[in-house]
């Protein structure tokens, strides 16, 4: 009888190790999956899983704290497993960890005459313009691009700005408005003749200087439609890019992150620099807000970075942040650059 027990033990022990290794493995596998995909997701759906890189970083880290542990108690006896589950972290810290290493381009924050930028997407939902104009005028940008605002919103908000941002301009499609402190040269909105949505292309002149401006809101890729057309407004925006010669920016709710293809491709066509690079992460989307209808404590789980600042080689940058969303599902991102 004792020999029985012992027996069942036994097998019982090995079933539950078998079982724990099949878990371990499958659930491995699907995080490489997701890991690695966002190197080929050039389809749709799938590159909406390569905006999640933080969250691989984090999954992936919390699963092999776990194996470990279960290959000390030895509950686990594949090193295999282990070892594989320590190479994905590693390939998702590449990912992740550049963003936070200092960058050649971040300069100390006492530089001179940095030029302050504001890219906010205020959510066409949002009527909350008074926040909005609060929001502007305490962090006092130079130059502040706003998206999904109406004609009624861009006029409100003409008039909060009319002693600190005189300079305005909306275009006629697309929502985006903009505000400036310094002289624009020209502006005009574009969509490269029906390649993607609208953007505002502005001159302006900072330290006697001709500066391109470029503000963008591509669609969200929820859709294989809008998915499509997001791409071609990158791709387009890409071309136009390559044939400025003077110190651009360009900014707005890209709605993609680093992690996508689409967005490498962009960056090694136009050889732009991220100026999150040196700062860190900074998701800036989704934020509560009374048209987000998603459980608070969920939204910080879901934060992800769309909104970017990219610039040539002739700006360095000071400092970047996200700051209060004013009622918007989107923090703005607020930029100091300096002109070299």
């Amino acid at each position: 009888m004792l020999i029985d027990n012992t027996s069942s033990a036994a097998t019982y022990q090995l079933m539950n190790h078998r079982l724990l290794l099949i878990f371990a493995t499958s659930a491995l596998l699907i995080l490489g999956l997701l890991s690695l995909g966002s190197y080929f997701a050039w389809l749709w759906p799938l590159e909406l899983f390569s905006h999640f890189r933080v969250h691989y970083l984090i999954l992936s880290l919390i699963f092999a704290i776990i194996l470990g542990v279960l290959g000390t108690t030895r509950h686990l006896k594949s090193k295999v497993i282990i070892f594989a589950a320590l190479l994905l972290v590693g390939l998702n810290v590449i990912e992740v960890l550049p963003w936070y290493l200092p960058h050649a381009k971040k300069l100390a924050s006492n530089a001179d005459k940095p030029i302050r930028l504001i890219s906010f997407n205020l959510n066409v939902d949002n009527q909350n313009y008074n926040e909005v104009i609060n929001l502007v005028q305490d962090n006092q940008p130079d130059a502040a691009l706003l998206i999904e605002i109406d004609r009624n919103g861009f006029e409100t908000l003409q008039q909060g700005f009319k002693t600190t941002l005189p300079y305005s301009f909306r275009s006629p499609g697309g929502g985006l408005g903009f505000f400036s402190r310094l002289p624009i040269q020209d502006i005009k909105a574009d969509n490269f003749n029906g390649k993607g949505g609208h953007n505002i292309i502005a001159n302006l002149v900072v330290d006697k200087k001709p500066i391109t401006l470029i503000g963008t809101h591509p669609l969200v890729p929820i859709k294989p439609n809008t998915f499509h057309r997001r791409n071609l407004q990158l791709a387009a925006l890409a071309d136009y890019i390559q044939q400025i010669n003077q110190p651009l920016i360009i900014m707005g709710d890209f709605n993609l992150t680093p992690w996508s293809p689409y967005y490498r491709r962009f960056i090694n066509k136009t050889n732009l620099h991220n100026t999150r690079l040196g700062f860190g992460i900074l998701p800036s989307w989704p934020r509560p807000a009374t048209h987000v209808h998603l459980p608070n404590w969920i939204i910080p789980l879901l934060n992800i970075p769309i909104d970017h600042c990219l610039v040539s080689q002739h700006f360095s940058v000071t400092e970047i942040n996200t700051g209060a969303n004013a009622n918007s599902d989107h923090a703005p991102l607020i930029t100091d650059l300096v002109l070299r």
